[in-house]
């Protein structure tokens, strides 16, 4: 077997080195597109983490909008019912007030008013209850006196049956049991409104009666149903 001669063992070591160079740096290399390739895995994978985090966070935020819209809805017909349990407990207690009277009153009695805004500027429904709060059930009748309170221009002002545009016919009542009387009333431009007085007159045996409400109070009180109000007119 032959020896390597010096210049042999150094040509070897060359060579060595060489390769180790070599191999050392495409290890650096591989190990930089590793360190790269990971990276961009991670990148990958935290960018699908975001999108899934996104998907859920809008899944969430259409839970929580239909879940505020059915609350708003279960409110709105929460309020709906209360409101219509109060119309019944009022109608109920307008109806006992001239079925199961009390005390006898003799004549008629202004019960309440009521006053609803219309779509033409000015123009008011209004609706007055006159009930007979006694056992005797005698036809009555007579006349009701209206009277709207305010300010026109800065200036006290009060307009009567004739300036809020009311006929002769529509202040007259004939009633048993109760009657509504209704009708428009129009304001005049610039008109503003204050208060509401009802009256009625002292003759024979029916003693005066006055209802005076707030304006913006008389859009609260019974509203009895139309179909009694029918028949209502249709006994007096």
């Amino acid at each position: 077997m032959p020896r390597l001669t010096a210049r042999g063992w150094w040509l070897l070591g060359l060579l060595s080195g060489l390769l180790l160079g070599y191999l050392a740096g495409n290890w650096q290399e591989m190990s930089r597109g590793n360190l790269i390739e990971v990276q961009q895995k991670t990148l990958a994978m935290q960018g699908d983490g975001l999108t899934r985090l996104r998907k859920v966070l809008e899944v969430r935020d259409t839970q929580l909008m239909t879940q505020k819209s059915a609350f708003e809805q279960l409110q709105q017909t929460l309020k709906s019912q209360e409101s219509q349990l109060q119309e019944q407990k009022r109608q109920l207690a307008f109806f006992e007030r001239i079925m199961r009277p009390t005390e006898e009153v003799p004549g008629v009695v202004i019960d309440n008013l009521t006053l609803e805004a219309t779509s033409v500027a000015g123009r008011v429904h209004y609706r007055i209850a006159l009930i007979q709060p006694s056992r005797q059930r005698d036809l009555n009748r007579g006349r009701v006196s209206v009277r709207v309170e305010g300010s026109q221009n800065g200036k006290p002002k009060a307009l009567g049956a004739v300036e809020l545009g009311m006929k002769n016919g529509e202040t007259r009542y004939a009633l048993r049991y109760f009657q509504l009387l209704e009708g428009n009333w129009q304001l005049p431009e610039g008109f503003v409104p204050d208060k509401v007085i009802i009256s009625i007159a002292k003759q024979g045996n029916q003693p005066a009666q006055t209802l005076m409400a707030g304006w913006h109070d008389a859009l609260k009180p019974l509203v009895a149903p139309t179909a009694v109000s029918d028949a209502s007119a249709t006994q007096g």
